[in-house]
């Protein structure tokens, strides 16, 4: 449960400082062309002018610049992020899949027809990693845990093809026992 929480929130932290540096690049490309314009249209001004030409072409050149000096802080700060977030350790699966051999999935259909009845509570077509509801789970019980102690801390639930979907702590499928029919 924990690697899910680190994992959720290393891949928010990782999304929002995308996010944030796509603003600061988005902005810096708009000043820039604004710049642009405005470099365009000042040159345009100062070679129709004459005496002050030189004045705000040396201004403009100081703005161009400090431009070029803010871009390239913002690309060292791009490349130190996008570092620190690929060298975030992340995990190879989100998820806790649960393994059953076959001769425990016969034990846990086998009881889980004597007790339930195996009726379908779902539509069928769910995959691992897919989230189901929680008033669509059961637990399972306590006299099965024992039995197969991979199945502590999850629920089940059937779907309409009488498969039996094993759902971990938060209501994520990590294992589906397909019908045997």
């Amino acid at each position: 449960m924990g690697r899910y929480r680190e994992s959720n929130l290393t891949r928010n932290i990782t999304f929002g400082i995308l996010g944030l540096l796509g603003l600061i690049v988005a902005s810096l490309y708009y000043q820039l062309y604004n710049l642009k314009s405005e470099f365009k249209a000042e040159l345009a001004f100062a070679k129709g002018s004459g005496g002050t030409s030189d004045e705000r072409l040396m201004s403009l050149q100081r703005e161009v610049a400090q431009i070029k000096q803010d871009q390239s802080s913002a690309a060292s700060t791009l490349a130190r992020l996008e570092d620190r977030s690929s060298a975030v350790s992340q995990p190879t699966s989100p998820l806790n899949n649960v393994q059953i051999t076959a001769v425990e999935g016969k034990l846990i259909r086998e009881f889980l027809e004597k007790v339930h009845g195996l009726d379908p509570m779902v539509e069928a077509g769910y995959r691992v990693g897919d989230k189901i509801p929680n008033n669509r789970l059961l637990d399972f019980s306590i006299l099965l845990t024992e039995k197969v102690p991979k199945l502590q801390n999850t629920k089940y639930t059937i779907d309409q093809k009488g498969s039996i979907i094993i759902v971990s702590e938060e209501n994520r499928v990590v294992a589906i026992l397909s019908t045997s029919r």
